[in-house]
């Protein structure tokens, strides 16, 4: 079963050979929903709500950022059905530290969703 703070490695289009770390930063117990959000490189200008270091988590190799515009509601079941199928990959989880920094960011994001922001907000 998966838990807040659980990290997957997804293949990006276009050409899916890339991978981008996304974190379950919020599950709905009543439903199992989970709202997760994914990290992609910081460049200037960038949402810096949630601002990464190389050492933050074994995956970060270089300033990256939560990308907050990308956060998705999806079911907890899906995500399962895609690490057993193979397409999603388990990753490390992030400590407890960084889970409270990427939550907190997602409250305070401009570029967050009103629903993922309400999702967040009603299930941390």
């Amino acid at each position: 079963m998966l838990s807040v703070g659980d990290t997957f490695l997804i293949p990006t289009p276009p050409r899916f050979n890339a991978e981008h770390l996304f974190i379950i930063i919020a599950i709905e117990k009543s439903s199992h929903k989970a709202l997760m959000v994914n990290v992609t490189s910081y460049k200037e200008g960038c949402d810096g709500s949630c601002i990464l270091n190389v050492g933050e988590h074994p995956f970060l190799t270089h300033r990256s950022v939560i990308n907050y515009a990308d956060a998705r509601i999806t079911t907890v079941g899906a995500i399962e059905e895609s690490l057993k199928q193979k397409f999603f990959k388990i990753h490390e989880p992030v400590s407890s530290d960084l889970l409270k920094k990427i939550q907190q960011g997602g409250l305070n994001s401009p570029a967050v969703s009103l629903k993922c922001q309400y999702f967040l907000t009603t299930n941390l």
